[in-house]
């Protein structure tokens, strides 16, 4: 009896464990979520605009010098002692602080007991240098027609600045001219607001009898009010 009645009661007034209140407060806070999404709408991503500038195009990273060699139209011999090992033997600490002339008769001396000869090393030399002026020609070429298309674009978007400038241009000048025609049309009524003020006032200093001297100079004066009150009657 007990048991069931206790199951009929609300247990809404209970105390709540960490678990449950963390499971409240995440069911409303979804609520409070679905609700601002309601009023606020589907999210709109604004529309990329079709003037806006693209990466520019990266510019080629020219190779290693050995790449630009090898896949020249014409490659270096293979030499053991070219001239890439001489530039090293040049170099090296056991030719340090020896004169021109003892560090030459020390590499040719070395050459020659390599049996490498010294026309083949000179051969090297010259075929390694047609292919960095081949190459440079090539990258001075890619560099001259990047050039060309950027200044035909440049030249596009130059023409289309100045279209957009001069359309912004008229309607500035056809926003002052408005407001300069609205200006004179103002002084025109003014002008015309005072000529009816005029014939207003020469009308009334007829309905004034001529020996009340004093109510004209009132007319005059724009005390219109008060004339017609004295002439015999209420102003309305």
């Amino acid at each position: 009896m007990f048991e069931s009645w206790f199951a009929k009661q609300d247990t809404s007034d209970l105390p709540l464990s960490g678990s449950e209140k963390n499971d409240n407060a995440n069911c409303r806070s979804t609520r409070n979520n679905e609700n601002l999404k309601r009023l606020l709408g589907p999210v709109q991503t604004p529309p990329e605009r079709s003037g806006s500038l693209r990466k520019s195009s990266t510019s080629p990273v020219p190779p290693p010098f050995e790449e630009i060699y090898q896949t020249a139209a014409v490659k270096p011999p293979k030499l053991a002692y070219g001239i890439q090992k001489v530039a090293e033997m040049s170099n090296s600490i056991h030719l340090a602080g020896m004169s021109p002339t003892s560090k030459q008769k020390a590499l040719l001396m070395a050459l020659e007991a390599a049996g490498s000869d010294v026309g083949d090393v000179l051969n090297d030399v010259v075929t390694r240098q047609r292919a960095l002026k081949e190459y440079e020609e090539d990258y001075l070429s890619k560099v001259s027609q990047f050039e060309s298309e950027q200044a035909e674009k440049n030249r596009e978007q130059k023409a289309e600045l100045d279209r957009i400038t001069g359309e912004y241009k008229g309607r500035l000048d056809a926003s002052l001219k408005e407001i300069e025609r609205w200006q004179e049309e103002f002084r025109a009524w003014q002008k015309s607001k005072q000529l009816e003020m005029q014939r207003l006032s020469d009308a009334a200093a007829l309905c004034v009898p001529h020996e009340r001297s004093e109510d004209e100079e009132e007319v005059i004066g724009g005390k219109v009010t008060a004339i017609a009150q004295r002439a015999g009657g209420s102003y309305r």
